[in-house]
């Protein structure tokens, strides 16, 4: 009987080894950076840009900008990199400041009672922001000012993977980055004309 107890404690664990052997956790997606590089850079009758992230993330709740796989700090920075060029005066500098590259995750309300069971809702929203600068000085003493803001918001099934998360905060994050471009760009032809090459 002892045998048969002890068979039956040995076929139970190698069966339950075998089916937690075949639960495959899925891979997480990797994802490039955002860059601009197809897009023609826009020329400073400058000597030298400089970048500053004044944007600290707090790296915790409701931020949730640290999770991201691409930041939006980092993509800022490559945007500066890949369109902005210093063409020229050695006697005037740019500088791009970031102000904000957050994303704030809040909680939506969900459906109670008997409909909710047969309800799948957005049980999570996330609000991405860009806020952005970039003064023009000249050893002279004149200056020139360009602002960008950006603003999305998307909201998420309580039924989303990790990955699907995931994949939401990179398209979110591309596409506020694309408005940042268009706007900024906009900006600085508008604001910036004097320090143009």
């Amino acid at each position: 009987m002892a045998i048969i107890s002890v068979f039956r404690i040995v076929v139970v664990s190698v069966l339950g080894a075998i089916l937690v052997s075949c639960v495959s956790v899925p891979e997480k997606q990797q994802y490039a950076d955002i860059t601009f590089q197809h897009l023609a850079p826009i020329k400073l009758d400058v000597g030298e840009i400089r970048v500053i992230n004044e944007f600290r993330s707090p790296l915790k709740a409701p931020h949730v900008e640290h999770e991201l796989p691409v930041k939006l700090d980092k993509s800022i920075q490559r945007w500066s990199q890949d369109r902005l060029r210093a063409v020229g005066n050695s006697n005037a500098y740019a500088v791009l400041t970031i102000k904000d590259a957050s994303v704030v995750e809040k909680e939506l309300p969900k459906t109670t009672g008997l409909t909710g069971l047969f309800t799948k809702d957005q049980v999570v929203s996330y609000e991405f922001n860009v806020n952005v600068e970039l003064q023009v000085v000249t050893i002279n003493g004149s200056k020139g000012l360009a602002l960008a803001q950006a603003r999305r918001e998307k909201s998420i099934s309580e039924e989303a993977t990790l990955n699907e998360r995931d994949r939401l905060y990179f398209n979110q994050t591309e596409i506020i980055m694309q408005d940042f471009d268009k706007e900024m760009e906009k900006n600085i032809r508008n604001f910036l004309t004097p320090f143009l090459r």
